[in-house]
């Protein structure tokens, strides 16, 4: 009788194994895993897992090591606060497929090289920032306890969802304890009852509480070598446009020789923006402060030079996406995309302007009869003030501080300062971009990096200031 033809298995690695432990984990909880399970699973003898791993603890750090590597790495050089926020969220996205590890994660006797990697890659980060030794050591604790701790309290709720958030508080919540603990009920009542309430959205909030106080420990700017000298005064020799986006689409900040201060247009695309005031005035160049000329499988250099530009707000600046992940449905797809091309993780406000940015990015692509720039209102402030301004700008004290850096470089208050769709920081943007753009019609102006990059879409990409 001829031998029955055998069914071939995947080779049995250490890879394989772990991956295996991982997904039983994922699926029954930590206490499933044995090596006798791990071996049925994988159709083999337990004792042959021994050849790859020589024990289960042995194993449990390879599973640990595992989860690491799924975290964003700190880039060194990087912008820290940005980075750091990029590696809490995905260690919190990883950490919602591996609830197993939390407690793990900085637990093992012998971490693997992921591990280590990772914790290097975070000290690096900090410390090319002039973070001391101390102060990293203040920054791991603080960020790590926001990581875990939140992900400790989120996967122990009782509920899931507001559906069963709304029976636990109809069960918890009667007519005696309303009276009694007035400010229980109205926390509950009116603010985790409300539509669209999710424990899960406070993580990147109270995030962004904690690198706030990250900013106290951050070194301050050395006395040393001052920037360039603060440009004198604009002057507006051609019509020039500055443009940024605005709920109502995009505002303008239209600079005219003669005139007394800009005039303001707003439009719901870029084009009718455009076109509405090139019938008032022969405008040739437009400033926008949106990316222009996107990436292939990398990170920008006009992107990394900008947040240099801005010691203490570099996180102003967003990390521009790939042209690929641009393309992508939802930010999660985005991200998948993004991590396999250039090794970062989808930041909210980078995709939370993708419409905006292929709009742009389109119109370009059409070729307007128009010199388009790529330019950053923070970095066009800092670079009139001679520093980043402070202020949040859409305060009054921000406000303010935009209004007196515009008249210091020669742009007076604009016509109007905020209407339907749009408001008072969106214009004093749109003015910063028009200065830089008049800086760049009468040949002042600098570009970041400088040459530009290009891209496989051949548009030089480069932030002018």
């Amino acid at each position: 009788m001829p031998p029955r033809p055998r069914t071939d298995r995947p080779t049995l690695s250490r890879e394989r194994i772990v991956a295996e432990a991982v997904a039983l984990a994922d699926a029954d909880g930590l206490g499933a895993l044995s090596m006798r399970a791990l071996a049925g699973r994988l159709g083999v003898e337990a004792m042959s897992l021994y050849h790859h791993v020589p024990n289960k603890d042995a194993l449990l750090d390879a599973m640990v090591d595992a989860v690491f590597a799924e975290l964003h790495t700190p880039v060194v050089g990087g912008a820290w606060r940005q980075e750091l926020r990029a590696r809490s969220v995905s260690g919190r996205a990883a950490l919602l497929r591996h609830r197993w590890a939390i407690g793990l994660m900085d637990a093992r006797r012998s971490p693997g090289p992921a591990a280590v990697a990772h914790h290097d890659a975070v000290i690096g980060c900090l410390r090319a920032q002039g973070f001391s030794l101390a102060a990293v050591g203040h920054v791991f604790a603080l960020v790590d306890a926001h990581l875990y701790g939140f992900m400790v309290q989120e996967l122990s709720l009782p509920f899931a969802g507001q559906e069963e958030l709304a029976q636990l508080e109809a069960e918890i919540i009667d007519e005696a304890v309303a009276a009694t603990y007035p400010h229980f009920t109205e926390f509950a009542r009116d603010h985790t009852m409300r539509p669209g309430w999710s424990f899960g959205a406070e993580f990147e909030v109270t995030l962004d509480l904690v690198l706030g106080a990250v900013e106290g420990l951050a070194p301050a700017a050395p006395d040393a070598p001052a920037g360039p000298a603060v440009p004198p005064p604009v002057t507006v020799d051609v019509p020039v446009l500055g443009v940024d986006g605005c709920p109502a689409g995009w505002v303008g900040a239209l600079l005219e020789p003669g005139a007394p201060r800009p005039r303001v247009v707003v439009a719901s695309t870029i084009a009718e923006l455009v076109e509405t005031v090139r019938e008032v005035a022969d405008v040739r160049v437009v400033g926008i402060d949106i990316p222009i000329g996107l990436p292939d499988s990398t990170t920008r250099a006009a992107d990394a030079l900008a947040r240099r530009a801005l010691p203490g707000k570099a996180s102003s600046v967003f990390t521009t996406l790939t042209r690929e992940a641009y393309g992508a449905p939802d930010r999660a797809a985005a991200d998948t995309v993004n991590r396999a091309l250039s090794g970062q993780g989808v930041g909210a406000q980078a995709f939370a302007l993708r419409a905006k940015i292929l709009e742009v990015d389109a119109w370009v692509r059409s070729r307007p009869t128009v010199e388009v720039l790529e330019v950053h209102p923070e970095v066009c402030f800092a670079r009139m003030s001679g520093a980043p301004l402070r202020p949040n700008k859409k305060t009054d004290e921000g406000r303010r501080a935009r209004l007196d850096a515009l008249a210091a470089a020669g742009i007076a208050r604009p016509s109007v300062l905020e209407g339907r769709g749009y408001a008072a920081d969106d214009v004093l943007d749109a003015c910063a971009v028009a200065w830089t753009t008049a800086r760049h019609a009468a040949g002042g102006s600098e570009r970041l990096p400088d040459p530009p990059e290009v891209f496989s879409d051949g548009i030089p990409a480069a932030i002018h200031v």
